[in-house]
């Protein structure tokens, strides 16, 4: 009995004693193997891209916590702060990570790990843009008495930095410091190939190539052998020496164990031959990587996409040349050659679209004259700048100058004209004589400017009768000698004969708010003048700016029909459709029409330009089986942002149906419609742009 109460006894006391101290060890112990075994899988590849175990660090920061949190006093704290630090820095938290070691620094100057705290603290700073701080830490470790393993570390975060800042004779020196004296045989491989790569971003093609073929007498893994082998080949195409080049693949090519990577090598075969000349075994090449079944899409594509090159530049062929672009965009667009191919898929469509339509006649209208004659500009363009045939797009440029010479854009014609014979024939003289073309011809253009500009005339005689001139010295009245009266004069010459001009509507505008600025009646009618402007050039830069300073727009609340249907009411005011109010004044009425051109940043939208073209609708708009009884038809009103590649960004619906399941789909539509945005001017790209899906019955109901 005695015995068993002793046992009982010890048993409590141990139960009282032994929690603290066995909680706190299995926690950290917890803590380091998840810490271990992350830091186990980040150096499989320590030197090349790292994998990082997120879940087994941040494990290792959840049970380190703990440590430092509740038993500070314990022997496990300095290596929870490290393990702590190491984790928060491979989980990209460089400030917590930095506290951490700052930490140990200045407490544990006898820590395991304290000089491995210093290169982590140094590459912290790094991660966190304290440059210079974190290249003194790095020093210093490299001068100290240190081993030569942690010296490597040093030299090679130093070479790594100025490496990836492009400073690659900087980091020459610290690679050679690892490869010669203080790395590992796998540092010494790394070290190498990045003396070699520092070489070829150089353009030291010669050294490079020589800096790679070293590569293979250091036991290189088979990744680094192929790195080196491939590098040694391009080198020696941009040094003209193919056959040598072809010869470094063609071993590539040799070895079994390069077998998944035949298709990138064939590429660079083919490559190799285009730069040798031999058209025809470049294109047998791509045709063997585009037809094989390589499930790297992007190998095929970029073949397919060479093909196409080869029939445009090479044969001459655009129908062929079109037909394989349009099958790599089969295999996506995200990819370099993907753009590739829908940007010059999309060229040679346009061939098409700018065929030659209209003879012009007596009956011909000025609009109509413009607008073939812009089509037949940008006809000659896509020659020249995206298809690549000059004497083509010069004789197009020629065409148009000959057979619309009254069109707006004529004189424009001639200055290309002027530019692509200087630039491609190499004629000075007869490009200056196309010049003075428009001098006579064209005084009053608004292309006179540039044609001067060309000729080193500007500011001469010659610069004056035509819109820009007047607008020139207009500003000048204004700005300089603030002679109003002299402004008006000449806003009102160009407004009076230059209605075509791109300065028309500047000049509208300006005599308005010449008016407020400098002789304002001190009623409503400036007021009214700039909303008639706004009214009469809906969705114009100027009819923007107009509205700006009127504040002329309709109420941001969504309005409540009251019982008769025909007003609405806001607080504690009734508003008709169409009253726009300031506070509590009504300043006037907006057509239902107008406000569908209000956009969401409080300025006017603009129509699209009828030259804008749409190049894909991935959602076709399918009237809903839900609106058949409805029968409903009609216009649906949105206004859009599109990005540089044509997309939609941003969508507001203006006008909406009955239906919802109409609303909903005509959206969709809308969102995945792609537009040709080359067209549209880039300073106007950000623009909100109306644009109305015509909804129709199908053909069964009507």
């Amino acid at each position: 009995m005695k015995l068993f109460f002793k046992r009982i006894f010890i048993l409590v006391v141990l139960l009282a004693v032994l929690p603290v101290g066995c909680v706190y060890y299995n926690t950290f112990y917890n803590a380091k193997k998840a810490f271990n075994d992350a830091e186990r899988t980040r150096k499989e590849n320590r030197y090349g891209k790292p994998k990082i175990n997120q879940a087994k660090y941040k494990k290792a920061i959840e049970k380190s916590l703990k440590v430092t949190e509740n038993y500070p006093n314990s022997k496990y704290y300095d290596d929870a702060l490290f393990v702590l630090g190491v984790s928060y820095f491979w989980t990209k938290q460089y400030d917590r990570a930095e506290r951490r070691f700052r930490e140990i620094i200045a407490n544990y100057e006898e820590f395991e790990y304290f000089r491995d705290s210093r290169l982590y603290l140094a590459r912290t700073e790094l991660e966190q843009g304290e440059i210079e701080s974190a290249m003194e830490s790095f020093v210093e470790l490299l001068n100290e008495d240190v081993s030569r393993s942690f010296k490597g570390e040093a030299a090679m975060a130093l070479g790594l930095f100025h490496f990836e800042e492009r400073l690659f004779s900087e980091a020459h020196g610290y690679f050679l410091l690892i490869r010669d004296s203080l790395g590992s045989d796998e540092e010494r491989i790394m070290a190498q190939r990045h003396i070699a790569d520092g070489y070829f971003e150089s353009f030291q093609f010669d050294d490079a190539q020589g800096a790679y073929l070293q590569i293979l007498g250091m036991d290189p893994s088979l990744d680094e052998r192929f790195h080196a082998l491939y590098r040694a080949a391009s080198c020696s195409y941009r040094m003209l020496r193919i056959d040598e080049g072809l010869d470094y693949l063609e071993t590539l090519m040799d070895d079994e164990k390069y077998y998944d990577s035949l298709n990138v090598l064939r590429l660079a075969l083919a490559e190799g031959y285009e730069w040798d000349g031999d058209i025809e075994q470049a294109e047998m090449t791509y045709y063997q990587v585009s037809s094989s079944e390589d499930k790297n899409k992007v190998l095929r594509q970029e073949a397919l996409y060479n093909l196409g090159l080869i029939y445009q530049y090479e044969y001459d062929n655009l129908e062929e040349a079109k037909a394989f672009y349009d099958e790599a965009l089969k295999l996506g667009r995200s990819s370099d050659a993907g753009m590739g191919a829908l940007n010059r898929s999309s060229s040679i469509g346009k061939l098409e679209e700018y065929a030659r339509t209209i003879e012009i006649d007596s009956a011909t209208t000025q609009q109509a004259i413009d607008d073939a004659a812009l089509t037949q500009f940008q006809l000659a363009e896509l020659l020249w700048f995206d298809l690549n045939k000059p004497d083509t797009a010069i004789l197009e440029m020629r065409y148009l100058v000959d057979s619309f010479p009254m069109a707006y854009v004529a004189p424009k014609g001639l200055i290309s004209l002027s530019q692509m014979i200087r630039e491609h024939e190499a004629d000075s003289v007869a490009a200056d004589s196309v010049l003075r073309i428009i001098i006579e011809r064209y005084a009053n253009s608004d292309y006179m400017p540039d044609a001067l500009e060309a000729l080193g005339l500007t500011g001469t005689a010659a610069d004056t009768g035509h819109a820009a001139a007047y607008l020139r010295m207009a500003e000048r009245c204004v700005v300089d000698d603030v002679n109003i009266d002299s402004a008006r004069i000449y806003y009102q010459t160009i407004v009076d004969h230059f209605e075509d001009s791109q300065y028309y509507l500047l000049a509208r505008f300006a005599l308005i708010w010449l008016t407020e600025t400098y002789d304002s009646p001190g009623d409503s009618s400036v007021y009214f003048s700039y909303t008639e402007f706004a009214d009469s050039f809906p969705g114009t830069e100027w009819s923007i700016e107009a509205t700006k300073r009127t504040n002329y727009r309709p109420a941001r609340e969504v309005p409540q029909m009251n019982e008769t249907g025909d007003s609405v009411r806001i607080g504690d005011k009734d508003f008709i459709e169409g009253e726009v109010w300031q506070g509590d004044s009504l300043v006037g009425y907006v057509d239902p029409e107008r406000m569908k051109y209000f956009d969401p940043d409080g300025g006017m939208a603009r129509d699209f330009m009828e030259r804008v073209k749409i190049k894909e609708v991935r959602e076709k708009f399918v009237y809903p089986t839900e609106a058949y009884g409805s029968q409903w038809q009609g216009d649906l009103v949105f206004q859009i942002k599109l990005d540089f590649s044509g997309e939609v960004v941003n969508l507001v619906q203006k006008t909406w149906s009955d239906v919802d399941e109409i609303n909903i789909r005509a959206e969709e539509t809308v969102r995945s419609t792609v537009w040709d945005t080359q067209l549209i001017p880039p300073e106007m790209l950000n623009s909100w742009w109306v644009y109305k899906l015509r909804i129709t019955l199908p053909s069964h109901l009507k």
